[in-house]
């Protein structure tokens, strides 16, 4: 792997949870050229090692011996090849097994922050040069703000997850060459706010034009992030050359009244026979702040845009509304929560020439680019002046995950 770089060289690394909670796996096998360490014991393996739960402990099998070596063990590769194998996948760094409740298995990556990154950026962003270090450089610093300011997994015993819920991750499988470079191009780099990493909430598709942090999470501590403003996404209409998501700018969908119904009913909200939607109030952007459910038993009220995409079951808050013959007629723009930077839209500057700091800046307003994971040289990103011609395209492959 040309450019690698070894966990042991690594300037920051970061713990990634493959496997927990409702995912927790009852065992797995690990193999390659390799050490490993555990509570009670440690050494070396090649080939197959078989991990397991039981009785409250972890038990490991190798060459047809079993140990037990108490609650949790850490592998990391040792041959010419820098990574292991997990089950069918593969991972740089070393992985960490940790007994859950007394019969699974936690699984964590523990990885330099480079590497986890050429796992992330080719799940979440489409090849093009600009674009991978673009979401090189959010991807990196969302890590961090994870990490190190909301700590969102803290009581999970890891840093981040390799899911949609904070972004997706599948190890070397991912891994590109342009991807790579685009890391590579912008190491160490993340974007600071008064010398903090920001929160670079990004999504697939703006619709146009992105809402405020206020707008979309209202009451959240987020509110206080001010380069999270809303602006203009004009080459969000790129998302029309990509095969399998021409619709997530512009969409059309029919939702019934005995969908709303039963989803509000999951929610403990039981509006009984649904009569109407009646909209009640939009946000500056366009999204859709607050519905009035009208049901024949009570009315509802669906009160932040959040609430309305979950409800509906829609790709954005960004919609008109009609009612029609068997429910009611959606009309809508984007697809995600709209904050932040949009990832067809900065897919779309690409291509029309920008660079990827002149994204950066036109996305998150207010930040400076600085190196060295938030401790080196800062510049301020200035917007620049945008061309509202469309972007023009060929049509690419569409990656694995998408936020």
């Amino acid at each position: 792997m040309a450019g690698a770089v070894t966990f042991a060289e690594a300037d920051e690394s970061i713990r990634v949870g493959l496997y927990y909670g409702s995912t927790a796996l009852t065992q797995v096998t690990i193999s390659g050229t390799g050490s490993g360490e555990g509570e009670r014991s440690k050494g070396n393996f090649e080939g197959d090692v078989e991990v397991t739960a039981a009785g409250g402990t972890l038990v490991l099998e190798h060459d047809d011996q079993q140990v037990r070596i108490g609650r949790w063990v850490e592998f990391w590769p040792t041959g010419d090849d820098q990574w292991l194998d997990l089950d069918d996948a593969t991972y740089r760094g070393k992985l960490r097994i940790e007994l859950e409740g007394r019969d699974r298995l936690k699984v964590i990556n523990i990885v330099g922050i480079e590497e986890y990154l050429r796992g992330v950026v080719p799940n979440e962003m489409f090849a093009d040069g600009a674009a991978c270090q673009v979401q090189a450089v959010i991807s990196r610093t969302y890590a961090f703000y994870v990490r190190d300011v909301e700590r969102k997994h803290r009581n999970d015993g890891f840093d981040i997850c390799a899911t949609g819920h904070c972004q997706v991750y599948h190890g070397m499988d991912s891994e590109r060459p342009l991807s790579d470079r685009g890391v590579e191009a912008t190491r160490g780099e993340i974007l600071t706010y008064r010398g903090r990493p920001i929160f670079s909430a990004y999504h697939a598709n703006a619709g146009g034009v992105t809402q405020t942090v206020d707008e979309a999470w209202p009451g959240s501590i987020r509110a206080n992030f001010p380069y999270l403003c809303s602006v203009e996404s004009p080459y969000d209409a790129a998302a029309g050359t990509l095969n399998g998501y021409n619709w997530c700018y512009h969409w059309q969908r029919q939702v019934t009244p005995a969908e709303i119904g039963e989803r509000l009913r999951s929610w403990g909200n039981d509006p009984g026979d649904v009569r109407d939607l009646v909209m009640k109030e939009k946000t500056d952007s366009g999204r859709v702040k607050e519905i009035e459910v009208v049901g024949s038993r009570r009315n509802v009220r669906l009160r932040t845009p959040a609430e309305v995409r979950a409800a509906l079951q829609v790709p954005s808050p960004r919609f008109e509304m009609k009612k029609g013959s068997k429910g009611f007629e959606l009309i809508g723009w984007g697809r995600g929560h709209g904050v932040g930077l949009s990832q067809h839209g900065a897919l779309g500057m690409s291509r029309a020439g920008y660079t990827y700091d002149q994204i950066l800046g036109h996305y998150y307003r207010g930040v400076e680019l600085t190196k060295d994971y938030g401790r080196g040289e800062s510049r301020s990103l200035t917007p620049p002046e945008i061309k509202l011609e469309s972007a023009v395209a060929t049509p690419v492959v569409v990656p694995p995950g998408m936020s």
